[in-house]
C-alpha cells in the first residue's frame, strides 16, 4: 500500500488529497484506478452515462471527464496483449510489465478495429458422464490461457444449462418482474399473422418446448396479443421472437436508463481522463 498526495482538477478549481494504492504486478493499459473511496473524499457526484464526474472546491465546482477514444485503445491493447504470444527481448524484459496510457496518441487513434472471435475452436466436455454437454474454447489461445479457462469452466459447470429444461430461473419470492403499462393505454390485439410449413412447424415446437420447461404457459382472452417473429440463423434454424412493438409504445420510457457501454464509447470521444 502506497500513499501519495494527488492533485484532481485544473487550477483554480482542483483539489490535492491523500489517496491509498494498491499496487500490483499486472499487465495492464492503465496507470492507476480511482476508486469510490477517492470519489468519497472528493464528494463527488458522478454519472456514468456522461463518463464524468464533478465535485466542489473552493474555487468553484470541478468536472473531470473520460477520454472514451484513449480507454477504448487501452482495451483493445489489453485484449490483444493477452492473446497475442510473443518473445520478449532482453531489453524489454527489463521494463515493468505495464502498457502505459502514455503512449498512446488519442489524435492518432482512428475508430477502433472489430475483434473477430478466431474461427478455429475445439469441443471441451464439461462433464464425462454427459458427454453431450460441450462447449466451445479457442484453438488459437496460449496453452496455459487454455488449460485456465477449461479448468475454471469445468469447476463451475453447474451453472451451464444444455437444454431449456434446465433453467431453473428466478424464484418469484426473490423478485418479480411487471412491466410498466400505462392504465390509459388502450390494449392491443394484433391480427393473426400466418406463416408457411416450415414457419408454422418452428413455432410449434418452440412453443412445446418453453411448455415443456414451464417458461409459458396457456392464457385464455389475453388482454394484449403479439404475433411471434421467426428469424432465421446462420446454422438454418429459426429463432422465434415476439413483435411487442405495440406493447413497448404503451410502456413509458425510463428517466434514468442504463448507460450502454458500446453506445457510450462510440458517441463520446472528447473526454479526458479514465477513472473507475
Amino acid at each position: 500500500m502506497v500513499s501519495l498526495m494527488v492533485t484532481i482538477g485544473r487550477h483554480p478549481r482542483c483539489r490535492t488529497i491523500p489517496v491509498n494504492f494498491a499496487v500490483v504486478k499486472a499487465d495492464s493499459p492503465y496507470n492507476m484506478l480511482i476508486g469510490r473511496p477517492t470519489l468519497n473524499a472528493l464528494r463527488a457526484v458522478y454519472s456514468t452515462y456522461h463518463l464524468s464526474f464533478k465535485f466542489p472546491t473552493p474555487a468553484g465546482v470541478a468536472e473531470v471527464s473520460s477520454d472514451v477514444s484513449t480507454a477504448r485503445e487501452c482495451y483493445l491493447a489489453t485484449i490483444q496483449a493477452a492473446v497475442t504470444p510473443r518473445t520478449a527481448s532482453k531489453a524489454e524484459e527489463k521494463r515493468p510489465a505495464v502498457l502505459s496510457i502514455n503512449c498512446i496518441d488519442p489524435q492518432k487513434a482512428g475508430k477502433p478495429g472489430r475483434l473477430e472471435s478466431g474461427d478455429e475452436v475445439e469441443q471441451v466436455v464439461l462433464d464425462e458422464m454427459r458427454p453431450d454437454q460441450v462447449v466451445q474454447v479457442g484453438a488459437g489461445l496460449p496453452s496455459s490461457l487454455k488449460e485456465e479457462m477449461i479448468h475454471l469452466i469445468k469447476d463451475h459447470r453447474d451453472i451451464f444449462a444444455s437444454s431449456a429444461d434446465e433453467v431453473v430461473g428466478v424464484p418469484s419470492e426473490l423478485m418479480i418482474h411487471q412491466l410498466n403499462v400505462n392504465p390509459q393505454a388502450r390494449p392491443v390485439k394484433q391480427k393473426r399473422r400466418h406463416f408457411g410449413p416450415e414457419r408454422s412447424k418452428a413455432v410449434s415446437d418452440e412453443v412445446d418446448k418453453l411448455l415443456s420447461a414451464r417458461m409459458i404457459h396457456e392464457v385464455q382472452y389475453p388482454t394484449w396479443l403479439s404475433n411471434p417473429v421467426m428469424i432465421k440463423k446462420d446454422t438454418g434454424g429459426w429463432r422465434m421472437c415476439v413483435d411487442f412493438t405495440d406493447l413497448n409504445k404503451a410502456c413509458p420510457k425510463d428517466c434514468y436508463p442504463l448507460p450502454r457501454i458500446d453506445a457510450s464509447s462510440t458517441r463520446q470521444w472528447d473526454m479526458r481522463s479514465s477513472a473507475s
